[in-house]
């Protein structure tokens, strides 16, 4: 396994782990008081990344180029923002309705669609007979564990 594939796996252990843990720290200050608190650890992580890349030349080179920075905004940049905090606040909303194996059930057939889909029309990667009938057995053997038969 190249180590590039922790990445994902990370991001799922985070996804789980954010939703579960928002969840819990709304119960104490409302939902909205855990998301600002999360957007602003964000917002701070993110920054301090960014002037440690800016500042070492070679540290991360492709994350903070230093020609053409924000050039070319459009309102469409924002969006990948405006989905993080969907998902903050979204993950710990559902988690507390229907648990957190349904919520992450549900995210991942959303996101197995998606990104069939995203990977044909955006990256240029069809969406081929083995990457369907994978998707769908990974989406039903999720299933299979949360079925109430």
């Amino acid at each position: 396994m190249r180590l590039i594939s922790l990445v994902p796996l990370l991001c799922g252990l985070a996804v789980v782990a954010q939703g579960g843990l928002n969840r819990r720290f709304a119960s104490q200050w409302g939902l909205l008081s855990a998301v600002v608190v999360n957007m602003v650890v964000a917002t701070v992580v993110t920054v301090s990344v960014y002037m440690v890349a800016r500042a070492v030349p070679g540290f991360w080179p492709e994350a903070a180029p230093t020609e053409g920075r924000f050039s070319g905004f459009t309102p469409w940049h924002l969006l990948p923002g405006l989905c993080g905090v969907f998902i903050v606040l979204g993950m710990p909303l559902s988690i507390s309705r229907i648990g957190a194996v349904q919520s992450v059930l549900l995210l991942m057939a959303a996101q197995l669609v998606t990104s069939l889909a995203w990977d044909a029309m955006v990256e240029g990667r069809p969406a081929t007979l083995a990457r369907v009938v994978g998707s769908v057995l990974a989406f039903t053997g999720a299933a299979i564990a949360v079925w109430k038969g």
